[in-house]
């Protein structure tokens, strides 16, 4: 799991710690009767900060995609908090009155917005095909979203090298997962050349392959990264189809860390363990770290 859902989830346990403590106490102390810091400690604290890390987990994962701004979601975790916190703080001290406090209190509560807003936005269109189209490609894009938007792009796809997306189950998972710039460094493809190539293709232009140094017409992508075999450890550029058929063992830690749904991916079998890391955005170390440790196990029995 990310770092930024596993703190949702962890922020959510701790305010329900504190709302169950101010609730008890308030059953024995109704002089202390919070009840606006009560329930936005379960409201906005526990119950949102809970849904946010399970579905900026899961989400992705099911719809096989990235959310559309990553970065926003570091900063949904902080305006969340800072606001919901802000608020709990000045409220009890005229936060509802006007004056200083009301001005902070607004102040909190429109920081606490901006993050549910971010949270709104990420959310909504991982689910949906509505993602705000553009008229310019960018490296940033996944492959899926580009030949969604720009069909007329696929032929530019598989003229640089790109063979793999004749296939259209390859097109229908991997792709939806890779951006434009990952998919050229695995395949040694000029990105900004390339980029230019598809925007070109946006105007009605399908510029001719030109050979270079890095790239050939009509040549089949390559599959890059190496086989493993019974004996050998794990490294970043083993082949994860390769590593699951030596170490059938070794899946478990797949599943662990990417979910059961990864198997059915025809990407694994031509995927480095790098590569699988990287597009769920763990540390390949981790991985790699799991992974012989499963099969230093298995050599010792």
């Amino acid at each position: 799991m990310e770092s930024y859902p596993r703190l949702f989830i962890k922020a959510g346990l701790i305010y329900l710690v504190l709302g169950v403590i101010l609730g008890v106490s308030m059953s024995f102390v109704p002089a202390w009767s919070i009840r606006f810091v009560h329930i936005h400690l379960n409201l906005l604290g526990f119950m949102t900060m809970m849904i946010a890390g399970v579905a900026y987990h899961v989400l992705p994962r099911f719809s096989a995609r990235t959310v559309p701004w990553p970065g926003g979601v570091k900063y949904h975790f902080l305006f969340h908090n800072i606001g919901l916190i802000g608020m709990l703080i000045t409220h009890p001290f005229g936060g509802m009155g006007g004056g200083l406090m009301g001005g902070l209190f607004s102040l909190f509560s429109l920081i606490a917005g901006i993050g549910l807003l971010i949270m709104f936005y990420n959310l909504y269109f991982v689910l949906s095909d509505a993602i705000p189209h553009t008229k310019k490609i960018t490296g940033k894009m996944t492959v899926a979203r580009v030949l969604g938007q720009f069909p007329q792009t696929l032929d530019i796809f598989l003229e640089n090298g790109f063979s793999s997306l004749a296939n259209p189950t390859a097109r229908a998972t991997l792709a939806k997962v890779v951006t434009v710039e990952t998919a050229c460094q695995k395949h040694g493809v000029n990105s900004v050349a390339f980029l230019e190539k598809l925007n070109l293709a946006l105007q009605g232009e399908n510029p001719k392959q030109e050979p270079t140094e890095k790239e050939e017409p009509e040549r089949p992508a390559i599959v890059s990264g190496k086989e493993i075999h019974h004996g050998d450890l794990c490294t970043a550029d083993t082949l994860v189809g390769s590593l699951i058929k030596t170490y059938p063992a070794t899946k478990v830690v797949f599943e662990k860390h990417y979910g059961e749904g990864c198997f059915s991916c025809p990407g694994q079998s031509f995927e480095q363990v790098q590569e699988t890391a990287s597009m769920h955005n763990i540390d390949p170390k981790i991985i790699l770290d799991d992974v012989n440790d499963v099969i230093n196990k298995e050599l010792k029995e």
